[in-house]
């Protein structure tokens, strides 16, 4: 069997046609979506960028493989091993696929971006040092991938990882791709202008409105800006909202073009009918969510919400255009494709198969996920079909709330936060919260949470928090540089012991 997952590095599914969107941003993922199964519940268990890979990619949730962020011990793998062993029962992804007899491939920047040298564990080719790491462009992708098909397409049994980083800011696709979005008008409605307006003067820190473009000032001051023309420091209207929006939509018709080149060629090479393709992200992103604007580092819906296409022949022939509602963890893609290629399902990953659904068969998904986030803020929450609870462990340098409850049936937008109005469903959340900890952190066999080795190392690396305090003073909002201070417990009359 051969197999292409295409990695798009922080993709909102509301932006793709076959998830309703209006702008003609994914003709290509539209159409494999028609020939196969979409999910519309696909969430991350730990996120964003190097937990979701290491969740994906170990087969295990970060609070067992270890990587709950991008800094500190949190971005480290606890590997399934040591010495010269490794564990049969928690191999890597790739390795349990190298094993199998696959030729397993990755044409990814993204273990240079993160130092996340794990990454390459399993892959009998890596063309990431080939790559800039983060930067590249969907033509430099294909520029490797392409003359790999045309060389090997036609063996058998391969893994080709696919990563795509346009849809991530600085916003950078070429000016075609911009023009083509923006002629099939302004794609998303909301927020509006005094929902922009009213964050703008609530919320502070990194990727809020007013603040959007603090961590390239402390970078690298105007240059940052000089180079990527297109992007905002602020996001003070819809107007300045509209640039992010038509970035991001921009990106995704450019990488949408350059997968249909892919595909083509397994086309012309006679083996498009003989390779699965999946399509996903690492994460998604906020937009107004919790005050963060295009960015993903809070445990809000936009972040954790990930697309999922597979097109399987011979297994979704059944289900062709079909859709799953249920709920599932992008992790549990890792034990499908095993059960799919006739392999051992290892008893240390964390997923459970949804191949029943592939083949148009009933499931109905997990009853309730759980996920983190480990950059900007650490945070946890449970996910059931009706709500989202969110507890804050640190909240960084972001204004967010200690405990949140969102009714997503009645507020999908997360805007009216029901912990202190609804004590009773904000207790059985945080109960399913504590009992997953507890599954995992207590008991024989047990870990340490991750994030308990970070709380003195803090979610701040991108930003410092005297640089956050020293902004907001300069920028006169006292007031708001005073709360920053409580929330982190640096004023001197708190005595009560507070970690942050």
């Amino acid at each position: 069997m051969r197999i292409i997952y295409f990695d798009i590095d922080s993709l909102r599914p509301a932006h793709l046609g076959c998830y309703g969107y209006s702008r003609p941003t994914s003709p290509t993922v539209d159409a494999l979506a028609a020939e196969g199964v979409r999910f519309d519940g696909c969430y991350g268990s730990d996120l964003p960028c190097n937990p979701s890979r290491a969740a994906l990619f170990s087969g295990r949730f970060g609070i067992l493989n270890g990587v709950v962020g991008h800094n500190g011990p949190a971005q480290h793998m606890r590997y399934p091993g040591e010495g010269h062993r490794h564990d049969p029962e928690r191999p890597m992804f790739m390795r349990h696929l190298q094993h199998a007899g696959y030729n397993t491939v990755s044409f990814s920047g993204f273990a240079q971006r993160h130092m996340s040298w794990w990454f390459t564990a399993g892959f009998t080719e890596f063309h990431g040092n080939k790559l800039p790491g983060g930067l590249e462009s969907a033509d430099d992708v294909n520029g490797l991938v392409e003359p790999w098909l045309q060389d090997n397409g036609q063996s058998d049994n391969w893994f080709l990882h696919v990563n795509y980083w346009d849809v991530h800011h600085p916003y950078r696709a070429p000016d075609q791709y911009w023009d083509r979005v923006q002629a099939a008008g302004p794609g998303l409605e909301w927020p509006d202008d005094a929902k922009i307006r009213a964050d703008y003067e609530r919320y502070y820190g990194p990727r809020s409105a007013r603040d959007w473009g603090i961590m390239e000032r402390q970078w690298a001051g105007r240059a940052y800006f000089e180079r990527f023309p297109r992007m905002r420091a602020q996001i003070r209207n819809r107007e300045d909202l509209q640039a992010f929006v038509d970035g991001h939509d921009a990106g995704m018709a450019y990488v949408d073009d350059a997968i249909a080149r892919i595909l083509d060629i397994l086309r012309e090479l006679g083996i498009y009918e003989e390779t699965a393709i999946i399509v996903s992200s690492d994460h998604g992103e906020s937009v107004a969510e919790q005050g963060l604007y295009f960015e993903h580092g809070n445990a809000s819906e936009g972040t954790a919400h990930q697309p999922l296409v597979i097109r399987w022949p011979g297994v979704t022939d059944g289900a062709r255009g079909s859709s799953y509602d249920g709920l599932l963890y992008q992790l549990d893609l890792v034990p499908t494709v095993a059960e799919l290629l006739d392999l051992e399902i290892p008893s240390g990953w964390s997923g459970e198969s949804f191949g029943q659904a592939l083949r148009g068969e009933s499931w109905q998904g997990r009853d309730h996920l759980v996920w983190g986030t480990g950059i900007f803020t650490f945070q946890r929450a449970v996910r059931t079909r009706r709500h989202l609870f969110i507890r804050t462990l640190h909240p960084g340098c972001l204004p967010v709330d200690p405990i949140s409850l969102f009714d997503m049936e009645k507020d999908p937008r997360q805007e009216h936060n029901l912990a202190a109005s609804d004590p009773q469903v904000t207790a059985d959340m945080d109960h399913l919260l504590s009992n997953w900890w507890s599954d995992h952190c207590t008991g024989p066999g047990s870990v340490r949470d991750p994030f308990q080795d970070m709380m003195d190392v803090t979610p701040d690396t991108y930003i410092p928090l005297e640089a956050v305090l020293a902004h907001l003073e300069e920028d006169g909002r006292p007031e708001q540089a005073q709360d920053l201070r409580l929330r982190r417990g640096l004023l001197a009359e708190q005595a009560d012991g507070r970690p942050f």
